[in-house]
């Protein structure tokens, strides 16, 4: 069947998903400990700042806020709380996100390979994240940014996964039908339900999804399509059609 399906019409491209797919899934246990240090920093309590990262997960996917260090005085404001050390505190605490950020984005050494592998049989690479502004100033510095042809972040274009439109500004980007495409994710955000929706062939990643923040997936529980383990499985997927 997954076959069948790569064949009618040929497929022209891929686009992936980013975190726990491309590189590791975002981890709620190292994540936590990044946001602590934050508000020790900003000197504001840790239950109430780890409350407002959450509660601000969204608004920062669809590009409320410019940069973290605008994120950060937004929330001392909320909070009603000013940090000791001033302005300075701002960017220090966002640092510490960004470290964070840059060293998730370094995805390991057999993932690049299968998409030069890809990039050389010639198909076109595409890239859609649900992310916030730290997301699209890092990843040009992640060896990935040579590999992926046009990366769409859901904090520049105001969208999020699955709507309909971000799938079409990555076709667009590209140049390609969503019929041309696969689309290639670990099941967050009812990504794969979107993809299809827009008319690409969804592939499941699997990965681990102990310590996310969002192991309740309902693409991933009620999945019965084309599944991989490992991104170098789609080179051979590629081969045979």
């Amino acid at each position: 069947m997954l076959l069948h399906s790569l064949r009618h019409p040929k497929k022209r491209a891929i686009i992936f998903d980013l975190f726990g797919t491309l590189v590791g899934n975002f981890s709620r246990r190292e994540n936590d400990k990044v946001v602590a240090q934050m508000a020790e920093i900003l000197n504001v309590p840790y239950p109430q700042f780890w409350q407002r990262m959450g509660e601000t997960y969204a608004d920062r996917c669809l590009g409320r806020y410019a940069c973290i260090e605008e994120l950060m005085r937004a929330i001392c404001s909320d909070l009603g709380l000013e940090p000791r050390s001033g302005a300075r505190a701002y960017s220090d605490a966002a640092n510490i996100h960004y470290k964070f950020m840059a060293n998730a984005l370094i995805p390991k050494p057999e993932v690049l390979d299968a998409l030069n592998t890809l990039k050389d049989a010639g198909l076109k690479l595409g890239l859609i994240s649900d992310c916030g502004p730290s997301v699209p100033r890092l990843f040009p510095l992640s060896p990935l940014a040579e590999c992926i042809d046009t990366p769409v972040f859901s904090c520049d274009v105001h969208l999020k996964k699955p709507s309909l439109s971000i799938y079409e500004v990555a076709c667009h980007r590209l140049r390609v039908q969503p019929e041309a495409c696969l689309y290639v994710g670990d099941g967050s955000s009812e990504e794969l339900t979107g993809a299809a929706t827009a008319g690409m062939l969804p592939i499941l990643k699997r990965t681990d999804l102990t310590g996310v923040y969002d192991a309740h997936r309902p693409d991933v529980e009620n999945w019965q399509g084309p599944v991989i383990d490992e991104i170098r499985e789609l080179c051979d997927m590629m081969q045979q059609t």
